[in-house]
């Protein structure tokens, strides 16, 4: 049990989960986690301030984090996602990073202009996102190197573009964050705000995995093979330039 001194009496985790409006916020929480407390309000019918009040007990006792993105704090339970996975999830939670992030992950490099044109996304928004993920070090800047441009260094797929003068093209900077992003996915499908979009990237990863499977008879095994097996159904459906 977990016990700290608060106004005079012992607040314990047991005392905070007696009340049964608690323990729906809490429960709320460790299935949807990643949203503001606006977001919670609303969802849970909730009052703002009394929202509130429940979660100032969360927090004496480390049970929930609170993580600042822009003008929103995001919560999530202590402990219960690593500080990479929570900083991921709160891209995943805001619709036109959410697209933005998936579309970039999957496709061996884009450029913002592609981006606007392909997601219906305005360029300051985009630019503002691609910021947030370059500070991050989710992606990365890239220019085309003899006309090509690779998905990952050191990799033998690649990609013709011709560089488009001050167009700057992004890319994924590594397969760990891409797979996290794919367990984030899974784990809270249920709980984003476009299903569809989330739906079409899901199914096109599983589809890439039956793909690989029946043209080689054998089965993705690593992660590496899995992103760039992803990568390869994306741009053998949207070959580059993805847009005029």
């Amino acid at each position: 049990m977990i016990g700290r001194p608060c106004d005079g009496n012992m607040l314990s985790e047991k005392n905070v989960f007696k009340l049964e409006k608690r323990r729906k916020i809490y429960d709320f929480i460790d299935k949807n986690p990643g949203l503001n407390v606006r977001e919670i309000s609303k969802k849970l019918n909730i009052p703002y301030t009394s929202l509130s009040h429940h979660l100032k007990y969360f927090k004496k006792l480390d049970l929930i984090r609170e993580i600042r993105e822009g003008k929103y704090k995001k919560i999530f339970i202590s402990y219960k996602l690593g500080a990479r996975e929570k900083q991921i999830l709160g891209l995943l939670r805001n619709d036109n990073s959410c697209k933005i992030l998936l579309y970039l992950i999957w496709h061996y490099s884009c450029s913002q202009i592609e981006l606007s044109k392909e997601l219906l996304i305005p360029p300051p928004t985009v630019s503002y996102y691609l910021k947030k993920m370059l500070d991050m070090e989710i992606i990365e800047e890239v220019t085309a190197v003899n006309g090509r441009i690779y998905p990952l260094p050191n990799r033998d797929r690649y990609i013709e573009r011709k560089a488009i003068k001050s167009e700057k093209f992004y890319r994924r900077k590594n397969n760990k964050d891409s797979y996290i992003i794919y367990k984030l996915l899974i784990a809270h499908k249920s709980s984003f705000i476009n299903q569809k979009f989330i739906d079409y990237y899901l199914d096109s990863w599983e589809f890439s995995k039956t793909r690989r499977h029946l043209l080689n008879g054998k089965k993705l095994l690593t992660l590496d093979d899995q992103i760039d097996s992803v990568a390869d159904v994306f741009n053998s459906f949207f070959p580059p330039p993805f847009c005029a």
